[in-house]
């Protein structure tokens, strides 16, 4: 009688400056049969020597490397890690997935490290490819993935949506799950019940990853998987991952029944449009809440009406107010992120937004804002413009990988309007909230004194500050 031995996958996280855990690399080797597949998950965040670290694993018996890669610095090093597998075993086959290859599939595999990149979901393709590659066969005809073919890229057709109940629940025993509490400093537990979104914002790769499709985790499922994570895990906080969590109120509030009556003692964050929160039923919220919810991230984008409705984010602002004050009447956090710096977005929009902002950040001290300037992603017609308006589209995985979604902005953004935004960032964060420190008490009366009456200039505070307390380089 033959034994077949199981195959080894080793899944790569490159590094990062977030603590996320790796979820994109759980679920694809989740979706793998453990009587065919030994799934390995290396997070090049934990290592000193990331190279070392996976070299150290690979053996004969190794079938492929997967690695989950994010526009930005973790392409360097996706990069320098497939480049060495390549040096040392130049056979072994290297696919690539997550957002970056979702968008640039032709130009991943152009690099000669990878055989493959996947497109989108990734829990089936990349079972299809390990399938084609145990066997020595081409990946013609996989649906969803790009591959090389010779000199040549082939990009194949889409593969359908699948809806999420179709997959096996998140195997967390493939990461070390306490030190990823460790690394945050809280025991939270991220966890994705939905994939994709409905919505056709203009500025989101979501659109083009997943052509307006939405599926979500059946709430009974969510209930049973949840609790047996808590009675392992003893986790506190669970951080949705979800694009569009609140998409369907009533699943909302069929989850936190399930959170209330299985007895889970724990607080949630989630994703809510500012739509989603006007119709939201005054009773399912008031149960989120008694749940554990503890804040939601309500997208506003702009403060100019205009250029919400020019986004296409099928919001208005006084949604955006309206949602905001049933959070606060219901002490619920708000996170609210906003875009400035779109190509020929007038300064009065600017303006406007600064207006919005300090008028959330009054509302209450559990609400927080963040602030981007705009960086075009392909598949929607803002990208477009903002290539014909002089923005160079890096040109490739190496200039990508130089790519900072933070720090810059486009040749359009005057040098005015960056320093106004820039100031104003820093000064709105010290002006509201709740801070606990006595000596922060000099600062935040000097930010207020500056937001109230728009006085930026001569940001002594602020310098000081940065030369105390460097700022992290996010990408």
């Amino acid at each position: 009688m033959t034994i077949s031995r199981r195959l080894k996958v080793v899944l790569y996280n490159p590094r990062s400056v977030f603590w996320t855990m790796p979820l994109g690399l759980i679920a694809v080797g989740s979706a793998l049969p453990r009587d065919r597949f030994d799934v390995v998950i290396v997070d090049g965040r934990y290592e000193r020597d990331p190279v070392g670290a996976v070299l150290s694993i690979l053996d004969d018996n190794t079938l492929c490397v997967g690695m989950g890669v994010l526009t930005g610095a973790p392409i360097r090093d996706a990069l320098t890690v497939a480049r060495a597998i390549q040096r040392a075993r130049p056979n072994l086959p290297i696919v690539w997935g997550g957002w970056h290859p979702s968008l640039f599939a032709e130009q991943c595999v152009q690099d000669a490290s990878l055989v493959a990149a996947v497109i989108g979901q990734g829990e089936e393709t990349f079972s299809e490819i390990l399938d084609r590659l145990s066997q020595n066969a081409s990946l013609t005809g996989v649906a969803g993935c790009a591959h090389r073919s010779g000199a040549d890229v082939i990009v194949e057709q889409a593969r359908p949506f699948r809806d999420v109940n179709a997959f096996p629940a998140a195997d967390y025993s493939l990461i070390g799950v306490e030190r990823y509490f460790a690394s945050k400093q809280r025991r939270q537990l991220d966890y994705i019940s939905s994939q994709g979104c409905r919505f056709r914002c203009e500025f989101c790769a979501d659109p083009f990853v997943y052509q307006r499709n939405w599926s979500g985790l059946a709430p009974e499922r969510m209930g049973e998987e949840l609790s047996a994570l808590y009675r392992k895990h003893a986790f506190t906080d669970i951080n949705f991952q979800d694009e569009t969590f609140f998409t369907h109120g009533k699943r909302a509030a069929a989850i936190a029944e399930q959170i209330l009556g299985r007895g889970l003692r724990v607080t949630w964050a989630a994703t809510m449009r500012a739509d989603q929160g006007v119709r939201l039923d005054e009773a399912a919220l008031a149960l989120c809440r008694r749940s554990g919810l503890r804040r939601a991230m309500v997208g506003v984008e702009s403060g100019s009406q205009r250029m919400i409705d020019w986004m296409k984010k099928d919001v208005t602002l006084d949604q955006v107010f309206a949602t905001a004050e049933r959070l606060r009447q219901h002490g619920i956090g708000g996170l609210f992120p906003f875009i400035v710096g779109f190509p020929d977005e007038p300064p009065e929009s600017v303006h406007a937004t600064i207006d919005v902002i300090k008028r959330l950040r009054m509302m209450s001290p559990l609400f927080e804002v963040v602030v981007y300037f705009y960086q075009p992603y392909p598949g929607s017609p803002i990208a477009d413009l903002a290539w014909s308006r002089g923005y160079a589209q890096p040109p490739s995985l190496e200039a990508w990988a130089d790519f900072d979604y933070v720090g810059a902005r486009g040749p359009w953004v005057t040098d005015a309007t960056w320093s106004l935004v820039q100031r104003f960032k820093f000064y709105q964060q010290h002006a509201f909230g709740r801070h606990a420190h006595p000596l922060h008490a000099p600062l935040r009366w000097a930010a207020r004194w500056r937001v109230n009456g728009d006085r930026y200039r001569w940001p002594v505070e602020q310098f000081l500050m940065r030369v105390a307390r460097p700022e992290t380089r996010l990408s």
